[in-house]
């Protein structure tokens, strides 16, 4: 969840912005990267176990891409606009962010489904642990990213018309 003293939701939307580049936009793109080394390794020390999370690491790239692309879209059409206070046509770029955290919060549950919820298995070693306590972090850290987006920001700008 959001820390409400964490976030400045009721700053201006540029304040807001910079917020969500800084602690999310380079955060995500710091960490996934990492997760998708530490899975790869999990996956390969541990091929013959039944709880490993097998195709994790194809798939956080798979989605690391996604990201990519969806935090690329807001940092050079989306938040230019709402920065330029632009009200016109913002309708359509807003709903497909929307979207794209409605296909985020399905890769979520994806990683659940190949981690069994994150259940990590007696005898598990130190970076399949690490591996399912950055997973916890980064799916937190996504749902208070795109929460604060869908609650916050969009609604400064929906709210308005134009």
């Amino acid at each position: 969840m959001i820390d409400v003293v964490e976030a400045p939701v009721r700053s201006a939307p540029d304040e807001l912005i910079s917020f969500i580049l800084e602690r999310y936009h380079e955060v995500h793109r710091r960490e996934l990267p990492m997760l998708i080394d530490l899975a790869g390794k999990v996956e390969a020390v541990h091929v013959h176990d039944e709880w490993a999370p097998r195709g994790l690491s194809q798939f956080l790239q798979t989605l690391l891409i996604a990201m990519d692309q969806h935090m690329r879209k807001e940092e050079m059409i989306l938040f230019p606009a709402m920065n330029a206070g632009r009200q016109a046509g913002i309708q359509v770029p807003i709903q497909v962010m929307r979207g794209d955290h409605e296909a985020h919060l399905d890769d979520i549950a994806h990683i659940k489904s190949l981690t069994n919820n994150l259940f990590l298995p007696d005898g598990a070693c130190r970076s399949w642990a690490d591996l399912y306590t950055g997973l916890q972090k980064f799916i937190d850290d996504l749902l208070d990213h795109i929460r604060l987006e869908n609650e916050t920001l969009f609604p400064m700008f929906e709210n308005q018309g134009g």
